[in-house]
């Protein structure tokens, strides 16, 4: 699922980029006033007053007294963004199993605007608490579900994609150099899963598999993550793969039938 800009460059509203930007301060401040909205932009209280009460009309932000928040109304869209897409429905039952099976976290992740969203995410029994969730975004370079879809991307996309959102680190063991991580994807496509070895959060490990159809096409890739303490050897390195590759291959199957 790839999402490259159709107008690199194109002309932009003003006006709807601001409200954007007071959409995304209310989600960073989880909720705030006009005072504090204006002075996160940088923009005058008049400004953020007319994009607040506009939203708000719109039923895009509620009110909680004098504080904004974004409102459930997203909740609509993003339910309706996830089932536009076409394996969904497969996807997610399939991760829930991976999840009974493995005991751990199990996740399903797309590419849009060069970033990965989560779009469904289930815990087996032993699962630990990760700061992921169904919508939330994330850098592709640093995760597997990321890794497991950048290797399978136009050299030249991923690069664009890294020019666009830089490679961060996030850990000590983040790799962020353009030429270690074409090396890195490079040797996805040759084991056709990746690994996030504490390259996201020191202590958590995760292993991913690419969703590709029959004709070609990327949908995304599933992964399962857990602990350093049981995510090691044989379960790291050869177990949980072939249970995501399989939970993986089984999409693939029936996403024909889709």
């Amino acid at each position: 699922m790839t999402d490259p800009d159709p107008h690199p460059g194109g002309r932009t509203v003003q006006g709807v980029e601001t409200s954007c930007r007071v959409l995304e301060a209310l989600r960073e401040l989880d909720g705030a006033g006009v005072t504090e909205v204006a002075d996160y932009l940088g923009v005058s209280k008049a400004t953020a007053h007319g994009h607040l009460t506009t939203l708000y009309k719109h039923e895009f932000v509620a009110r909680d007294g004098d504080d904004y928040r974004v409102s459930l109304r997203f909740v609509d869209f993003g339910e309706h963004a996830k089932n536009g897409v076409e394996i969904h429905e497969v996807a997610t039952r399939e991760v829930d199993k991976l999840a009974e099976r493995t005991g751990e976290v199990a996740q399903y992740m797309v590419e849009e605007h060069g970033r990965g969203v989560y779009l469904h995410k289930a815990r087996g029994e032993d699962a630990v608490q990760t700061a992921s969730y169904t919508g939330n975004r994330k850098h592709l370079h640093c995760t597997a579900l990321g890794k497991a879809i950048l290797a399978h991307l136009p050299e030249e996309r991923v690069l664009a994609i890294a020019d666009r959102h830089g490679l961060p680190e996030m850990t000590p063991d983040t790799i962020t150099d353009r030429d270690a991580l074409l090396e890195e994807l490079a040797r996805v496509r040759e084991r056709g899963v990746s690994f996030d070895d504490e390259e996201v959060l020191q202590g958590l490990r995760c292993v991913a598999a690419p969703i590709i159809s029959q004709g070609g096409e990327l949908y995304g890739a599933i992964s399962a993550s857990g602990p350093v303490s049981r995510m090691k050897g044989d379960r790291f390195r050869e177990e949980v793969p072939e249970l995501v590759s399989g939970a993986a291959n089984v999409i693939e199957i029936n996403a024909h039938q889709v």
